[in-house]
C-alpha cells in the first residue's frame, strides 16, 4: 500500500499488507451504528454467496484512510470513510479466531493473529484496530476474551459479533472449514484509497458524508476540531474536551448546534442561520482563534454557563436570579440565550455584581414577555440580540465602566426601537389597549404571568405542579350562567376567555368545579384561598361581565409592575400623543356623523341601524421616521365578519399624533391589495393578519406602502377625514 492511488484488493490482503499498521477509527467519527439485523445480515450474505460459489468476488466498498507515521516501524491509518464495514471484518475473523481458540487449533490461532488481527511492531499497541472510544471497551474484550466483563451487553459490538460467531459455526456444520471462511474473506474485495497528511482531510470528509446520512453540524464542528491531530492527542482532546461539552450541554444534536449557535452570536455580534452554523464556526475559527486547545478551552467554559443558564437547579440561585432564570425558561425563547450567556461569562469574571446579573435577566423577561403576551411577531427580532449585544459590550469596554450596562441594555433593546414597528416593547398604555378585550387563554405566556403573579412576595411555599387555569365563568355557557349574567350567548363568548376571567386553582376543584354556578365555585376556591389570585375572588358574591371588566384592568397593571417598562430616552417622544380611547372616541364621532344615531357595536366593529354601512376601527401610535410620519396596522378578516351583513364596508384607521387624524377606506380597495401587503404566520404557516403602513409625508401627502412584488407606495390622501 505504498502509493497513494486508490487500490483494488480483497478485504484479508488489505490487512495482511497493513505490517506495522493500527487502523484508528477517529473519536469524531460516528459510532458503530450496523446491526444484525440489517446490515451485518446482508454483509453475511454477500459473503455466503461467495463461499457457496455463486460468484466469484464481490465488491464490498470503498475504505479511505488517512496515513500518519508514527516512526519509521509504525504507521496510522485513520479511517476516513469505510469504518463500519471494516470494523464488521475484524469482527467476522474474531468469530473464525474463537471456533480455532475452542478446538486447539492454536497454531492457526497464532497465524490469524500475526498475519491479520496484531500490528507486532507497535510498540505498547497490541490490535491492529483502534475503534472508536464509545466502543472499545467492548471490543477490548471480545479480542481479549473476558466476555464476562462486558457490561454493555446492548452494543452493536458483541451483538454483531455474536450474530457472525453463531453463523460461522453454522458454517462449519455445514461442512465449510474455517480456512474457506477465511479465504472467502478475501474474495469480498474493496477499493482502498489513501490521502496523505497533506490533503484537505475535512473537506474530503465534507465531500464523502454529503452522498450518504447527513452530518449535523455539530458532528462536522467535532470533526473540524479533532481530524488534524494524531491519534493519542484525538483521544485526549476527546476525553477532555469534547465529552465535557457534551456532558454540560447535551449529546442530542439540535442542542448542541443551539449551543454553537449562540457561541457563534456572542463571537460575532450576528445569529447566524441554522444551516450555516458549521460554515461560520469554521470561519471565525480559522481567522480568530488562538489554537485548538484555547478553543476547546473557551468551549468547555461557555458550555458550563449554557448548563447553568438553561438546566442547573433553580435552588441552587438567590432569590432573585432564581426568579428571573424560572421565568427565562418558562418564556422558553433561545433569541436571547447567547446574550444572556455573556452576562453570565461577566459576572463570572467580575465585570458585573452578583445584584445585575438578575436585573439584566428580567430586563430580558419584561421585553420577550410584554411582546409575547400581546402576541406580538417575534420574528421580527430574531436577530435582534446580538446587535444589542454588541452595542452594549462595545459601549462598556470602551469605557472599562460595566456600572450602567442595565441602563445600556434597555436602552439599546428597548429606547432605540420605540420608533419601530416591528422590535418595540409595549408601553404600559398599549399592555392595556393590547390586553383589554383580548382572549389570551391560548397564550403561551399566560401561564407564566399567573404563576409569577402567585409566587410574587408570597412568603407561602406555593406547588405551582399541583394547579391548573380555571374559567371563573366555565367555558360552556350554560342556560343558569346565561341568566345569572343577564346576557346573550355572544357576549357570554366574547368575555370567556378575557384575563379577568381567569385563575389558579387545584387540579382536583377544576375538575370538581365545571360548569356548576358562582355559589358552588367560591366555596371550592376557599378552600385554596390561600392563593394570593383568588383572594380578592372570594369575597365577590356574583360572578359578572363588570366583575371580569375590573379584574382584567387590575391583572394588567399587576403585570406591568411585574414585568416594568424601563426608563429610556426616546428621539421623537411622543408625550403628547393623543392616546387610544381619545383616538378611538373622534372614530366614532364620525362614523356617528355618517350613520346617525342608533349604531351598533361589536367589539371594535360598528354598524349603522339600517345595516347599510359598517365600519372596522383600528388606531396606531406615529413611529417617527425623519421628516416622515409612519403608522403601522395589522388587517385580519375576523372582525369584518361581524359587519357582514352590511353593504358598504369600510375600514377607519387612526393615525395617533398629538391630534389623531382619520382615513376611511373602503374595505374593497384594501382586498385588492392583500397580496401587496406583507403578512405575519402562524405556527401552521397560515397568515394571522397582513401588515398595513401609512405615511404622513411633509407636504400633506398620505401615502400606503405596497411590499410586494416590489417597494412602492401609493397615494391614499382621498381617503383623509377631515374636521375630526
Amino acid at each position: 500500500m505504498a502509493n497513494d492511488n486508490p487500490v483494488k484488493t480483497g478485504l484479508m490482503e488489505f490487512l495482511q499488507g497493513s505490517i506495522g499498521t493500527q487502523f484508528v477509527i477517529p473519536v469524531y467519527q460516528r459510532k458503530y451504528t450496523w446491526t444484525a439485523e440489517k446490515e451485518v445480515k446482508q454483509f453475511v450474505t454477500d459473503f455466503d454467496h461467495v463461499l457457496k460459489g455463486d460468484y466469484d468476488k464481490h465488491f464490498m466498498g470503498i475504505i479511505i484512510y488517512l496515513q500518519k507515521t508514527i516512526d519509521f516501524m509504525n504507521r496510522e491509518f485513520s479511517i476516513i470513510d469505510g469504518q463500519q464495514r471494516l470494523t464488521t471484518t475484524f469482527l467476522m475473523a474474531y468469530a473464525v479466531r474463537k471456533y480455532f481458540e475452542e478446538n486447539n487449533m492454536m497454531n492457526a490461532v497464532n497465524e490469524l493473529d500475526r498475519q491479520y488481527l496484531l500490528a507486532s511492531n507497535i510498540g505498547g499497541v497490541k490490535y491492529k484496530l483502534k475503534p472508536l472510544v464509545d466502543d472499545d471497551n467492548v471490543y477490548r474484550c471480545i479480542v481479549e476474551n473476558r466476555f464476562d466483563d462486558i457490561k454493555d451487553e446492548k452494543s452493536n459490538v458483541i451483538l454483531n459479533y455474536n450474530y457472525l460467531y453463531k453463523h460461522v459455526n453454522e458454517l462449519i456444520n455445514c461442512g465449510y472449514s474455517a480456512n474457506d471462511i477465511i479465504m472467502a474473506m478475501n474474495k469480498l474485495y474493496i477499493v482502498v484509497v489513501p490521502i496523505s497528511e497533506d490533503e484537505n482531510v475535512q473537506k474530503i470528509f465534507e465531500s464523502i458524508n454529503a452522498t450518504g446520512t447527513k452530518l449535523t453540524s455539530a458532528d462536522l464542528i467535532r470533526n473540524y476540531l479533532l481530524m488534524d491531530l494524531v491519534s493519542k492527542t484525538q483521544d485526549e482532546y476527546y476525553e477532555n474536551y469534547w465529552r465535557k461539552i457534551e456532558d454540560n450541554v447535551s449529546t442530542d444534536s439540535k442542542e448542541l448546534e443551539l449551543f454553537f449557535r449562540m457561541y457563534l452570536s456572542l463571537k460575532k455580534y450576528e445569529l447566524v442561520s441554522k444551516n450555516a452554523v458549521y460554515k461560520e464556526f469554521t470561519s471565525w475559527s480559522e481567522a480568530n482563534s488562538e489554537g485548538i486547545k484555547s478553543l476547546f478551552e473557551e468551549l468547555v467554559k461557555y458550555s458550563k454557563i449554557y448548563k447553568t443558564v438553561r438546566y442547573k437547579k433553580l435552588n441552587s440561585f438567590n432569590s432573585k436570579l432564581r426568579e428571573a432564570l424560572e421565568d427565562f425558561r418558562k418564556i422558553n425563547s433561545d433569541l436571547p440565550l447567547g446574550l444572556i450567556m455573556e452576562f453570565f461569562r461577566l459576572n463570572e469574571d467580575h465585570k458585573i455584581d452578583d445584584d445585575v446579573l438578575p436585573e439584566l435577566v428580567k430586563a430580558i423577561n419584561s421585553y420577550l414577555l410584554r411582546r409575547s403576551f400581546c402576541d406580538i411577531d417575534s420574528k421580527n427580532i430574531s436577530r435582534l440580540f446580538p446587535t444589542v449585544m454588541k452595542n452594549v459590550m462595545n459601549s462598556c469596554e470602551s469605557e472599562n465602566d460595566y456600572t450602567k450596562i442595565i441602563t445600556k441594555l434597555n436602552q439599546e433593546m428597548v429606547g432605540n426601537n420605540v420608533g419601530t414597528s416591528g422590535s418595540y416593547m409595549p408601553t404600559d398604555k398599549q399592555m392595556y389597549d393590547f390586553l383589554i378585550n383580548a382572549n389570551v387563554y391560548g397564550r403561551p405566556q399566560l401561564r407564566t404571568v399567573l404563576d409569577r403573579m402567585e409566587l410574587s412576595d408570597n412568603p407561602a411555599p406555593v406547588d405551582l405542579s399541583k394547579l391548573s387555569i380555571e374559567h371563573l365563568m366555565p367555558q360552556t355557557p350554560t342556560e343558569e350562567w346565561l341568566a345569572e349574567l343577564d346576557t346573550d350567548e355572544e357576549t357570554y363568548m366574547a368575555n370567556l376567555n378575557r384575563l379577568g376571567n381567569l385563575t389558579l386553582a387545584a387540579v382536583k376543584d377544576n375538575s370538581r368545579m365545571r360548569n356548576l354556578g358562582w355559589k358552588f365555585k367560591n366555596e371550592i376556591l376557599k378552600d385554596t384561598g390561600h392563593l394570593k389570585l383568588n383572594e380578592s375572588i372570594i369575597p365577590i358574591e356574583r360572578w359578572n361581565l363588570n366583575q371580569i371588566e375590573e379584574r382584567t384592568k387590575s391583572l394588567i397593571k399587576r403585570i406591568c409592575e411585574l414585568y416594568p417598562y424601563p426608563h429610556i430616552n426616546v428621539d421623537g417622544g411622543s408625550d403628547d400623543m393623543e392616546d387610544e380611547s381619545a383616538a378611538i372616541d373622534r372614530c366614532v364621532k364620525f362614523i356617528n356623523s355618517e350613520c346617525g344615531e342608533g349604531i351598533k357595536k361589536k367589539n371594535n366593529a360598528y354598524s349603522s341601524a339600517d345595516l347599510s354601512k359598517g365600519y372596522v376601527v383600528v388606531t396606531s401610535k406615529i413611529y417617527p421616521q425623519g421628516k416622515r410620519k409612519k403608522y403601522w396596522f395589522g388587517y385580519r378578516g375576523k372582525p369584518f365578519e361581524n359587519i357582514a351583513t352590511c353593504s358598504e364596508q369600510y375600514m377607519i384607521f387612526g393615525c395617533r399624533d398629538m391630534h389623531t387624524s382619520i382615513l376611511c377606506i373602503p374595505n374593497s380597495f384594501l382586498k385588492e391589495r392583500l397580496g401587496n401587503f406583507n403578512v405575519s404566520l402562524d405556527e401552521q404557516g397560515n397568515v394571522k393578519h397582513h401588515h398595513i403602513v401609512i405615511f404622513k409625508n411633509p407636504e400633506g401627502k398620505w401615502t400606503m406602502l405596497l411590499s410586494n412584488p416590489e417597494l412602492k407606495e401609493i397615494d391614499i390622501t382621498e381617503f383623509v377625514v377631515n374636521g375630526y
